[in-house]
C-alpha cells in the first residue's frame, strides 16, 4: 500500500485524501463527522508516535555501529604502531 503513496505527487496525494474525507462524511450528521474526525486523529497520533519511536531507536542502532566502527579503526592503528 506505501508503494501507492510513494508513487503520488503532492497534488495527487491531496486530491486522493479529499476523495477519502469527501467519502467517509457524505451524507453523515456533524455529530457523525466530529466522532469520525477525533477517531482518525487520534490513530493518525499514535502512528506519529510509532513511527517517531521507530526512527530514535533507528539512529540509537546507526549511533551504537558508528562507535564500535570507530572503536574497531583506533584498535586497528594501535596494533599498527
Amino acid at each position: 500500500m506505501m508503494a501507492l503513496f510513494d508513487s503520488l505527487s503532492p497534488k495527487e496525494l491531496v486530491i486522493l485524501e479529499s476523495l477519502v474525507a469527501l467519502t467517509l462524511t457524505e451524507g453523515k450528521s456533524s455529530t457523525d463527522n466530529n466522532v469520525l474526525g477525533n477517531f482518525l486523529t487520534a490513530v493518525s497520533g499514535i502512528i506519529l508516535s510509532i513511527a517517531a519511536q521507530q526512527q530514535n531507536l533507528e539512529s540509537l542502532k546507526e549511533k551504537e555501529k558508528q562507535i564500535q566502527d570507530l572503536q574497531k579503526q583506533i584498535k586497528k592503528l594501535k596494533n599498527d604502531l
